[in-house]
């Protein structure tokens, strides 16, 4: 007998085996036949359904309300409805997520419904996923806008403190020389707006008794190994007035001893009346101002995290635990943004972070700080890797900061699961700390770039923990320390960022 031959099931069979569970009931309800899928998924035989149960009494006490306000009056008013996805209760108590469409019909006088029924488990589970997915969303963007709010209020109280010490920004661009302006220096030459203000026309304007003093004492400040150089001219204005400018700058060089960035600021003292002491006084309030700024900033959050670890001693359901532990990590998230803004500033406008170098372990350094970093990405195993001595000299508390950066960059960028490795090496010719992890290679393009600040890849698992600026205090801290970081990247061998480290020189001690 050939396949077909063969005699194929009959409408009975097909209907009790049906893909889809099928119901057939009475205008009420009441149950009037019940095909063996049906029954299947909710763990009862058809001799406990039809005529003793009515489809409403199956349902959870939501789905009766809805069967009762909905379902009802829309297949009297339409005579049918579709997709409407309701739980009904399994013999075991279990709720059974099922899809349903259910068409009403009537001949000689008696009325029955007749429903479909599909199995909506894997949907269920898919929009119930969907939903938290997006409670995450919603929450990461609320705690992405506070970071902005406190971004934007600490870049404010900045331009107010510059605004009240009355100073023009102003620069030299490293490639050519030239100096570049602020808009606001257009009305030290007399302009009654800012303006553009090109070096020629700032040169120009220049009294004629001070512009040899002056180009020499700007041609100084390029070369000098002065942190900061300042000197006084005078300008003759557009307008006719000639106002005493105050002037200072600073130099930023590369461990070559190249220019890499120039910044200063102007300051009008005419018809003030003020001596040397009174302007330092004013870039003091102007140093203090942006302490206050750091400061304000960090004592609600100490209050914040302190508050936590006190109310973490008490007695907590495991809602409350979870709630307090987001409370800590978003307060660590913001405590570190500041730090990162303040080391940003001091980098960019102070001529390079601070370090002071003594003798440590370099090993014991990187341990502690791996088995913190632990505690704060504990879905990413951490594995800390060392050679040589560990003895070295360099501030400690720096390449704690460098480590947990340069992590935090591989947990946002890595493969989540895959380890991390932290290596420290000691040798004579110095010291090393490098940071691997697997996942997608950097961009080529991306790479002579990825140590500026505001720089970021894209895929990124969580972005929100920063501005950007992680990779850039990493090069900063390691030049403070006289050494150079590096990075190389590929699908292979994942990517490794390296920080090598001179030895010490004799005498090393505080640097800047």
């Amino acid at each position: 007998m050939s396949p077909d031959d063969e005699p194929l099931p009959d409408a009975q069979a097909l209907y009790e085996t049906a893909a889809c569970g099928l119901l057939l009931t009475a205008a009420d309800g009441t149950i009037r036949r019940a095909n063996a899928t049906f029954c299947g998924w909710i763990g009862r035989d058809a001799d406990e359904l039809v005529g003793r149960r009515r489809l409403q009494d199956l349902l959870t006490i939501g789905g009766r309300i809805f069967h009762e306000t909905r379902w009802a009056p829309l297949l009297t008013m339409q005579g049918a409805v579709s997709e409407i996805k309701l739980d009904i209760l399994h013999r075991d108590g279990r709720t059974v997520p099922l899809l349903m469409n259910a068409l009403r019909r009537e001949q000689r006088g008696q009325a029955w419904v007749e429903v479909a029924v599909m199995a909506a488990v894997d949907r269920d589970k898919y929009e119930r996923e969907l939903l938290v997915s997006r409670r995450q969303a919603e929450q990461l963007l609320d705690e992405s806008r506070q970071q902005q709010q406190a971004l934007s209020l600490a870049q404010a109280r900045l331009r107010l403190a510059l605004e009240s010490a009355g100073l023009c920004v102003w620069g030299v661009d490293p490639h050519n020389g030239e100096r570049h302006f602020d808009d606001k220096v257009a009305m030290l030459l007399g302009h009654p707006a800012p303006a553009p203000v090109p070096p020629q026309a700032f040169v120009a304007a220049i009294a004629p008794a001070d512009r040899d003093a002056e180009a020499q004492a700007f041609a100084l400040s390029l070369s000098s190994a002065t942190p900061v150089q300042r000197w006084d001219f005078r300008l003759d204005g557009v307008d006719g007035r000639q106002r005493t400018i105050s002037a200072s700058g600073r130099a930023v060089r590369d461990e070559h001893g190249s220019l890499v960035q120039y910044v200063g600021v102007l300051q009008d003292i005419t018809g003030m009346a003020r001596e040397r002491t009174q302007a330092e006084a004013r870039a003091r309030f102007a140093e203090q101002t942006i302490g206050i700024v750091s400061h304000d900033l960090r004592n609600p959050l100490s209050v914040i995290q302190m508050s936590g670890v006190l109310l973490g001693r008490g007695e907590l359901n495991a809602n409350q635990r979870q709630v307090l532990a987001r409370i800590g990590l978003s307060t660590e998230r913001a405590k570190r943004l500041i730090a990162d803004l303040l080391d940003f500033t001091a980098a960019r406008l102070g001529g390079g972070l601070k370090v002071v170098k003594r003798p440590i372990d370099l090993h014991a350094v990187v341990a502690d700080a791996v088995e913190e970093l632990q505690l704060m990405f504990p879905g990413h195993p951490l594995q800390h890797r060392s050679e040589g001595s560990g003895q070295a000299a360099a501030d400690g508390d720096r390449l704690v900061q460098l480590v947990g950066n340069l992590v935090a960059n591989a947990v946002a960028y890595g493969t989540p699961g895959q380890p991390i490795v932290v290596a420290s090496q000691t040798a004579p010719g110095g010291f090393t700390l490098a940071v691997h992890n697997q996942g997608a290679p950097i961009p080529q393009d991306l790479l002579p770039l990825l140590f500026e600040p505001m720089t970021r890849g894209d895929g990124a698992v969580n972005a929100g923990r920063s501005v950007g600026l992680g990779l850039f205090i990493v090069r900063e801290i390691v030049r403070a320390h006289g050494g150079e970081v590096s990075v190389s990247s590929s699908a292979a061998s994942g990517t490794v960022v390296t920080a090598r480290f001179a030895p010490p020189r004799p005498g090393d001690g505080p640097a800047g």
